[in-house]
């Protein structure tokens, strides 16, 4: 992608890195880490916001202290692209990411459920009637290693980062010993959150029909105990990084309750332990298709073993993390992730 097509200034750049460190900081004190005024900073982030280049949401997927279902999806189609089929996936609340790839499958979703049952509903009365569909392969998440909430654009010097992280407003550390845990009465401030995380405590108390005392105590115990995670992303086609591949990936484990050593490679985004014919899913972004080799050689070397079996590059995303991108990549406007309603079947022969 042209350098010129990159519509994120390095001033921008380094808020939405600051964000990524500490998602509901005030501007004031992400002023004093970052240089400027306030509003300056509120401004340029609104706009950024307002124009789709970035965007803060949260994601909030347990049930009582039970991890949801997750899983990679690829689906197999016949026929042109359908954009009645795209339209459906997108708008679907379990489907939090949906991507146009190479290989011999159409498409490849990220979905998420309450349990396992829920998960066969939806792939047998929703993704096997959508229109040309002809057959779906599951793989299911067992162990997330690193997600995309820990991938960051890196414009920011150490002194910086470390003053960032002192701050108010960072939420839980990955690694902490809190168990996560959400209430049924808690879903509905995470889904107001699911398109942004930075609304003021007044608003979300507003939202709920709950004092603020209550919704800033809510949030402090969602956040502290890791239930509740940010997700401060540029656009992937604006974010200098506009290429997403996955890869299907093996590697020995002579003891299943051994997790395999993730790799911190600057490229990794999603590290995952899955069922199926591979054992690992790894998700990476790279400045260019040309990247690709030299990223899976470092991956090789650094997990001795660790065999790529297949790589699947997106050629299209429509929604990531609940966000609808639109077709130039901007965010046109979140789904609420309501992984706990039951999945609507679709008619047949639609």
């Amino acid at each position: 992608m042209p350098a010129d097509n990159y519509v994120l200034s390095e001033a921008d750049r380094s808020v939405i890195h600051a964000l990524q460190i500490a998602p509901r900081a005030a501007w004031s004190r992400l002023a004093a880490v970052l240089g400027g005024r306030p509003d300056t900073l509120a401004q340029r982030w609104a706009r950024m916001c307002a124009d789709g280049t970035a965007w803060c949401g949260a994601l909030g997927l347990h049930t009582g202290e039970t991890p949801p279902c997750m899983a990679w999806v690829e689906v197999f189609c016949t026929g042109e692209r359908d954009p009645l089929r795209t339209a459906l996936l997108t708008e679907d609340p379990h489907v939090l990411s949906v991507f146009e790839v190479t290989g011999d499958r159409s498409m490849l979703l990220y979905v998420a459920f309450p349990d396992l049952t829920m998960l066969d509903e939806h792939l047998s009365t929703r993704l096997l009637r959508l229109p040309g569909v002809t057959g779906t392969r599951t793989h299911l998440v067992t162990s997330v290693h690193r997600s995309g909430t820990r991938w960051r654009l890196d414009r920011l010097d150490r002194v910086q980062t470390e003053r960032l992280i002192d701050l108010p407003g960072r939420g839980h550390v990955p690694g902490g010993a809190a168990v996560p845990s959400l209430r049924p009465e808690d879903r509905r401030l995470v889904l107001a959150m699911a398109g942004d995380s930075r609304l003021g405590v007044a608003e979300l108390a507003r939202l709920q029909g709950r004092s603020e005392s209550a919704t800033r105590r809510q949030l402090h115990r969602l956040e502290n105990s890791g239930t509740l995670t940010h997700n401060c992303r540029p656009v992937p086609l604006h974010s200098g990084w506009p290429v997403s591949v996955v890869l299907w990936a093996d590697f020995p484990a002579p003891d299943p309750a051994t997790p395999p050593p993730v790799v911190h490679l600057r490229e990794t985004v999603d590290f995952m332990s899955v069922t199926g014919p591979h054992n690992l899913a790894i998700t990476v972004m790279l400045r260019t298709l040309e990247d690709l080799p030299g990223c899976t050689a470092a991956l090789m070397r650094r997990m001795p073993g660790l065999r790529i079996a297949d790589t699947v590059v997106v050629l299209r995303c429509h929604k990531t993390a609940a966000q609808v991108l639109g077709p130039d990549g901007r965010r046109i406007r979140t789904v609420p992730p309501d992984i706990w309603t039951r999945p609507v079947p679709l008619p047949t022969g639609l």
